[in-house]
């Protein structure tokens, strides 16, 4: 179904149902590019929005990772032609017991470099936006899989979604992926003064000692002519540690690379960079690479120098942005996916996002979700049945990795 371009998203006088509202298909990303303008108002409109929706980090994004894939940028629009809301999709080809299996996934999926990934929807029109989604997957014939990852829990889009789909008892598979934030105070000392109190010297003492023994520099990337310089800093110093362990880094491709260019231009230029770095006697030795969007300032990718892990570099650098950014009046610092046990220790706690995988009509692809299925009840069972130093071995194998690492975060040195 295709309606007429619109150009603007206005307030909704009234909830839109799923019958008034019509899909655009956009195969191209200048395409989808038109509907900028209603993409920020949606956006603007909505208070629960994440800097993962914004254009340019999936315009970003797409550029760096689109090889080999299909756009499916759906617009609903409603009677009058006014955008409701925004599902920026792509197909891709996988092969699964020698045969091709089609995946729908959301642009910004697939790399482990996205989080918070949701239908961009104007207040009130997520329940149509997810009826009239639903309808046209229906329609659809050429797709095995619909993987809508890393969802906001408390995503409207996601909760009609599951409602719907197992009214019409689809084919579905829910996971939860674990995230953890810290809710921070309006004062750095009362940060401080919930943390433990054996780790608290770690953020206190050590930059002091550091302070004495050093002569420190701590500084915002806030020129655009530095910041390439910058993040091959960044590249440098997350590859050293990780090339010593054995492992390829994050940033060994230059796809990912590529991807924090342009990103990082654009964050920049919006005012939504916090890239910091650290200096001692003169030579960058730390580098954390965040981004503020609203009142959350969200961790990406971190880098130390290894010759400096003694001196607790890391938790210097960590301890300084976050007294920035309490002092500025963020309310939420988010280290996104992944359950490192290190996280709690600053005060975090875990939140989830969550997974639906949708199957489509064939038999192939009910048959994906009962083998992922199983996978997931194998690492369980491997996890409870054996010694926490195996696990570890058997995570480090590349055969129980699912994607590319791109978030390896050493906890903070």
């Amino acid at each position: 179904m295709l309606a007429a371009q619109t150009e603007t998203a206005l307030p909704l006088k009234s909830r839109p149902t799923a019958e008034e509202c019509t899909i655009r298909i956009c195969h191209t990303w200048e395409e989808l590019e038109q509907f900028r303008e209603s993409w920020n108002c949606l956006l603007q409109a909505n208070p629960t929005s994440s800097i993962f929706q914004t254009p340019e980090w999936l315009a970003a994004w797409w550029q760096a990772f689109a090889r080999d894939k299909e756009l499916l940028g759906l617009v609903f629009a409603d009677a009058q032609g006014c955008t409701l809301g925004i599902a920026p999709l792509y197909s891709e080809q996988n092969s699964f017991f020698g045969r091709t299996l089609t995946t729908l996934r959301m642009v910004g999926a697939g790399s482990g470099d996205s989080d918070a990934l949701d239908f961009i929807t104007s207040p009130g029109s997520e329940e149509a936006c997810a009826e009239a989604f639903v309808a046209w997957l229906d329609k659809q014939k050429d797709w095995d899989i619909c993987a809508l990852e890393t969802l906001p829990q408390v995503s409207l889009v996601a909760k009609r979604l599951g409602t719907r789909l197992h009214e019409a008892q689809w084919s579905v598979d829910t996971t939860l992926t674990p995230n953890f934030v810290i809710d921070l105070p309006a004062a750095w000392p009362q940060y401080l003064n919930a943390l433990e109190p054996s780790f608290r010297p770690l953020l206190t003492r050590y930059p002091k000692r550091l302070q004495s023994r050093f002569t420190v520099k701590f500084s915002r990337c806030e020129n655009p002519g530095d910041l390439k310089a910058q993040l091959d800093t960044l590249f440098d110093l997350h590859q050293m540690r990780w090339t010593r362990r054995g492992e390829t880094g994050a940033f060994a491709g230059n796809e990912r690379r590529g991807f924090y260019y342009q990103m990082a231009a654009a964050f920049l230029q919006s005012g939504w960079l916090e890239f910091w770095l650290l200096e001692l006697n003169g030579e960058t030795v730390g580098a954390q690479f965040c981004f503020r969007y609203n009142d959350t300032v969200s961790l990406l990718q971190e880098g130390f120098h290894p010759k400096y892990a003694a001196e607790k570099i890391g938790y210097a650098l960590k301890a300084h942005l976050l007294e920035e950014m309490i002092g500025t009046g963020a309310r939420r610092y988010d280290f996104l996916g992944g359950a490192d046990p290190y996280k709690s220790k600053f005060g975090a706690h875990q939140e989830n996002y969550l997974n639906l995988f949708i199957a489509g009509p064939s038999k192939l692809a009910r048959l994906y979700l009962q083998v992922q299925k199983q996978k997931r009840g194998i690492k369980a069972w491997l996890k409870r049945k054996l010694p926490a130093s195996v696990v570890d071995v058997v995570r480090g194998n590349a055969t129980f990795r699912a994607a590319e690492p791109s978030r390896q975060n050493f906890q903070s040195e």
